[in-house]
């Protein structure tokens, strides 16, 4: 049975996986070229909502529930439970099978009256407000750094370096080659450049914008939410950051690694007009800060979690997160370790090969 590994990569994903092998006793060695959520990769904000709801698939929303789990016995101050409101459109939608789906889960989920949840809200063309009362909101970065630091009390060696493969070695920059019985590939917006002949990821800007609001938007208080049909989410106030609205609209390609991260002003004009739209008292608030993100977004939605076509079962590829890395990190690490090992047949949804697109996993819309 494999023992050592090499993890590249100390994202969420990356860091999951490191501090999952770690702590199961596996000798490994953590590269990442930075630090853990540094400013330029996915998990580099500093919020996230973890939900369970995933429509009508159950899989996803097992998953996210497992992950809330692992991230509160991390720390419990890891997550703001605030509770999660899906502003629905329609009677049977998104939300609709989400509902059914929780319910046969067993994971609490209730049908709430939108305007007990916020100090301002338009529910006119709203069919429901569901609520997750047991879901909230993680400090991301504290999250991945949290996590990384773990797997290093429980015996990981972080190698701060910029790492290529070399067949089934890691070689880092620095002249070093490092050699394990598995080597996981982590690396978010960068997997396309490594590995761009085996698998498909677009690389996409997704801005987030902070607005500043009274106390009454304090989060926890307000709830996270999120509107599919209006391709927007957000929070509250949490730790005075502001009130955060997030289009989540398809934004254009962007490179990780060289592009100035400066918002996208079409970003910044929906953002605007949806704050106002469903938070009325919120309209013309003052903008009080803004991040440049990236989306890895495979052609359906869904992870790639697989072993590479040329190295036997001892390269395997982890990403693709489309957005929801956070709500599945550690949860898909459990899953992971078990695949790599043997004892369990990896995910068939997660391999490469050829995918179609499917957008029912992203609150997605168009500018």
């Amino acid at each position: 049975m494999a023992s050592s590994a090499v993890v590249v990569g100390a994202g969420v994903l990356g860091s999951s996986v490191a501090d999952r092998l770690a702590r199961s006793g596996w000798a490994v060695t953590h590269v990442e070229r930075l630090a853990p959520g540094h400013v330029r990769s996915g998990s580099g904000d500093e919020s996230r909502l973890i939900r369970a709801s995933h429509g009508a698939d159950p899989l996803h929303a097992a998953m996210s529930r497992r992950a809330l789990e692992l991230w509160r016995e991390l720390d419990p101050r890891l997550v703001a439970q605030a509770g999660v409101a899906w502003l629905a459109r329609t009677a049977d939608g998104w939300e609709a099978e989400s509902e059914r789906v929780l319910t046969e889960l067993g994971i609490p989920n209730q049908r709430v009256d939108a305007t007990d949840l916020f100090p301002s809200v338009r529910t006119d063309d709203l069919a429901f407000c569901l609520l997750e009362p047991e879901a909230g909101i993680l400090h991301a970065r504290v999250g991945v750094r949290a996590l990384a630091d773990r797997a290093v009390e429980a015996g990981a060696e972080r190698v701060v370096a910029v790492a290529r493969p070399d067949g089934a070695r890691v070689a880092l920059d620095d002249g070093r080659v490092l050699e394990a019985d598995v080597v996981v590939w982590a690396c978010g917006a960068w997997m396309p450049g490594l590995f761009g002949d085996v698998l498909s990821l677009r690389i996409t800007q997704q801005d987030v914008f902070y607005f500043a609001a009274d106390g009454q938007w304090a989060t926890p208080g307000v709830p996270g939410w999120v509107d599919y049909d209006g391709a927007a989410y957000g929070l509250g106030d949490l730790d005075g950051r502001g009130v955060k609205v997030a289009p989540d609209v398809d934004g254009p390609p962007f490179d990780a690694q060289t592009g100035e991260r400066r918002v996208h002003p079409e970003h910044e004009r929906f953002a605007r007009a949806y704050l106002a739209h469903r938070f009325p008292a919120l309209a013309g608030a003052p903008l009080v800060g803004s991040r440049v993100c990236q989306y890895e977004i495979t052609p359906d939605t869904w992870f790639v979690a697989a072993p590479h076509p040329e190295h036997d079962g001892r390269v395997w590829l982890l990403g693709g997160g489309s957005g929801h890395a956070f709500k599945h990190g550690p949860a898909l690490a459990e899953r992971l370790e078990s695949w790599i090992a043997g004892t369990e047949p990896a995910e068939p949804r997660f391999g490469l090969g050829d995918r179609h697109r499917d957008t029912s996993l992203r609150t997605v819309g168009e500018l």
